[in-house]
């Protein structure tokens, strides 16, 4: 009897080691899982949590088990009627790219819900996996292929508006000849025929300014004409060539094409921000990519624009840029400084500021892409550097360096 009771607790002593092993075994593969596994039973009641979900949270399994799903995850909390569902039905329940945010971040995921019934017990197990990557490298696809859509039409676009533009122009020219010029035979037939002389015409055109409006069309002509000419520049294929570039042109092309940077719906208009020019006498030319140098400076005076536009409640504020072109000799640098008087930005946001994807803006608005793109420019393109220095309502100071050499 002794070793028939000896010999069984024997086998149970095995058959609850390799039953220990198995749930050791079945714990491992759960946690090592990339996504987040939650169990839930019918109640609500977390049953199982697996390490990805303490990462995510910060809570550990053997606290979070047996607290209410709404407690342990508040964040997920609007899904538990979702949960409820699924296991009342016992049908699966996805919800691709469920949309939260965290610390000034979209976070996008993936959510599925699993009915479960095991032995009798019913419950749920929660997937949850974070997509934000995959959602963002398609955006920037997307971004990608409107841009180069845009790129065209801009080309187009151009085109139409030259032709009727350069008519324009020329008329006014032809105009004013025929208004103005007291020697030209045609019009002193013309002066002859009804009768008034040619110098009357000239005088009253003169006293009325009509030659000054036209003067004006022509001048207006030839601005529409520079930044059709600029646009193109900027939206053309890159070459990717390096060639000399004097900073001080470069910088007055930059600014001419931000000019043309105007939102109806905001009533936002570049050319009411001040613009203060601080540079060297005869800075020296610099070795780049001029369309690439380009995209990295409208994308700080757009950002800056915009953030100042959104500071202009407070009283008296006029929107400011302070533009800084400086040579420095100890290390053979061309330093260019793009500073706003917007409302700035916080230590944390800094320290992210130049992460890809990373934006304080709303949905749909920005894509987190325009200042890791800059940062990319200068620092891999051109071996350069890119820092910036801000503090909350004293503005931002966005500082390149560029090697001369």
């Amino acid at each position: 009897m002794a070793r028939q009771l000896k010999a069984r607790s024997t086998e149970r002593d095995q058959v609850e080691k390799e039953l220990h092993r198995l749930q050791n075994y079945l714990s491992n593969i759960i946690d090592s899982m990339p996504s987040m596994l939650i169990g839930v039973d019918i109640n609500g009641n977390i049953t199982q949590w697996n390490k990805k979900v303490s990462q995510v949270t910060g809570i550990t399994s053997k606290e979070a088990i047996g607290l209410p799903f709404t407690t342990a995850i508040p964040r997920l909390a609007d899904r538990i009627d979702m949960v409820n569902e699924a296991i009342k039905t016992q049908q699966s329940c996805v919800v691709p790219r469920s949309l939260t945010r965290e610390d000034t971040e979209n976070i996008y995921e993936d959510i599925t819900i699993y009915p479960l019934i095991a032995n009798g017990i019913e419950g749920a197990v929660i997937r949850v996996d974070d997509v934000t990557d995959k959602v963002r490298m398609e955006e920037m696809i997307i971004q990608s292929e409107k841009m180069v859509s845009v790129g065209g039409l801009a080309a187009g676009m151009a085109h139409e508006i030259n032709n009727p533009l350069a008519g324009m122009m020329q008329t006014a020219q032809v105009m004013r000849s025929r208004l103005e010029n007291r020697l030209m035979n045609a019009n002193l037939v013309a002066a002859k025929t009804i009768g008034i002389s040619i110098e009357d015409i000239s005088a009253y055109m003169e006293h009325r300014g009509i030659f000054e409006m036209m003067d004006a069309i022509t001048e207006s002509g030839i601005r529409i004409a520079e930044i059709i000419k600029n646009m193109l520049n900027f939206v053309r294929k890159s070459d990717t060539t390096v060639s000399s570039h004097n900073p001080v042109q470069l910088m007055e092309k930059i600014l001419k094409l931000a000019a043309t940077d105007y939102d109806l719906k905001k009533q936002y208009d570049f050319k009411s921000i001040k613009i203060i020019k601080e540079y060297d006498d005869n800075p020296p030319m610099i070795c780049c990519e001029g369309a690439k140098i380009q995209q990295v400076m409208l994308n700080l005076l757009r950002n800056g624009a915009q953030a100042m536009f959104e500071y202009k409640d407070h009283e008296n504020f006029i929107p400011q840029f302070t533009l800084r072109l400086a040579h420095e000799y100890d290390r053979n640098m061309l330093r260019i400084e793009v500073q706003d008087n917007g409302p700035g930005i916080d230590k944390k946001i800094q320290n992210r500021i130049f992460d890809p994807f990373f934006t304080t803006k709303p949905v749909g608005i920005g894509t987190g892409l325009g200042l890791s793109v800059s940062y990319f420019i200068i620092t891999e393109n051109h071996q350069g550097t890119m820092k910036v220095v801000s503090q909350p309502g004293k503005g931002s100071n966005f500082i390149i360096c560029l090697p001369l050499q």
